[in-house]
């Protein structure tokens, strides 16, 4: 497939230092939430103390899971500049944009394919409507 516009050269470069520069920094930092979650809750007698400790843990355990999601989506980008993919769009297969790749370096849509894709996602989750109660002329 022929792309009208791809990431070359120094630009390339750019984006593949910062991803692994990215990557290395959120492997510290999961590595140290991961020891936190690990040292688990202690068992405070104040139950003030304990909700807080309690507290504390998951939210390094909501932390530690969103920075794993964040490491998958650098790695998937690192093998998609390694694959010379980077920066393509995986729905339309036109070059995302070096303004959106910039913003969101792990992007793997354009902005008008993730608007699509972010709206269908959106009809998918709609909660169905139900009568919460029905009348007294149902029986």
């Amino acid at each position: 497939m022929q792309h009208k516009e791809t990431l070359h050269g120094h630009a390339a470069k750019e984006f593949e230092r910062f991803l692994k520069d990215k990557h290395a920094n959120l492997r510290g930092t999961v590595r140290a939430v991961s020891q936190r979650c690990a040292s688990g809750i202690g068992r405070s007698a104040d139950s003030a103390a304990w909700a807080t400790e309690t507290l504390h843990y998951e939210m390094d355990v909501t932390l530690s899971d969103r920075l794993r999601r964040q490491l998958a989506q650098i790695e998937a980008a690192l093998e998609r500049l390694a694959r010379n993919d980077y920066g393509i769009c995986e729905d339309c297969g036109e070059f995302i944009g070096l303004a959106r790749l910039r913003a969101l370096p792990f992007a793997q849509r354009c902005s008008s394919c993730q608007s699509r894709a972010e709206a269908q996602e959106r009809r998918v989750r709609r909660p169905v409507l139900e009568p919460v109660f029905s009348g007294a002329g149902d029986e």
